[in-house]
């Protein structure tokens, strides 16, 4: 299960919303008076960052899912129930994986019961995985997903497209005539032909289409 390329991709929002709080805290940093975007992509552009820093994060993302998240998650999988024995197991420090632990059950993907020691009054926190609820999530995100395609995918179909030259702005027709179809840098707007971008939110819905069902046939399995 933890393989499959949608369990990676839900758990990659624990590792972006981490991401999108550091490039928030940057953007106020470079544009105080300016209303701070939200979501890592905008805020990607928003800054224009490097190719690299782009890679970085990407990255970043990647294996921290697949060398930190997955591994806590195999543990609790296991059978493993404690933080420091799932600590010991993966070889991962005791507040890294605390940490994860919390993500986890943030996403409500992860419980634990607290048990008092009687004789050290300490408490002890007995982690679970909730796979139904991993497995519920994936399909709401995978209808969503669905949902926004065939959304922009009617939009597209149903419009006809101006753009400027210089790539500043792209309005339908009813936008462009507002504008008389002038950008704001004073070009004159073209007419685009999106035949292509038709092509691929159909090629997307597809994959999509197949990804969710190919993931419920093995979770049935």
């Amino acid at each position: 299960m933890l393989n499959n390329p949608l369990v990676k991709k839900s758990l990659s929002k624990i590792v972006e919303k981490e991401h999108e709080e550091n490039l928030k805290k940057r953007f106020k940093e470079y544009y105080p008076d300016e209303e701070t975007p939200e979501g890592i992509d905008t805020l990607i552009r928003a800054l224009n960052l490097s190719q690299e820093d782009i890679e970085y994060i990407a990255k970043d993302i990647q294996d921290t899912v697949e060398k930190t998240i997955i591994p806590i998650i195999q543990a609790l999988i296991d059978g493993i129930e404690t933080d420091e024995e799932i600590s010991n197991k993966t070889e991962i420090k005791l507040n890294i994986v605390r940490k994860f632990l919390y993500k986890l059950y943030d996403l409500k993907i992860a419980n634990y019961k607290r048990s008092k020691d009687p004789e050290t009054q300490w408490y002890t926190y007995s982690w679970k995985f909730d796979e139904d609820e991993m497995i519920r999530q994936i399909n709401e995100e995978g209808e969503k997903e669905l949902n926004e395609l065939n959304a922009k995918l009617e939009y597209e179909e149903n419009n006809m497209f101006f753009v400027c030259p210089l790539g500043h702005v792209r309005y339908n027709f009813d936008e462009a005539s507002d504008e008389e179809f002038l950008c704001v840098c004073c070009k004159e707007l073209e007419y685009q032909d999106n035949s292509e971008i038709i092509k691929q939110i159909k090629k997307d819905i597809k994959l999509t289409k197949s990804d969710l069902n190919s993931f419920n046939k093995k979770m049935k399995k």
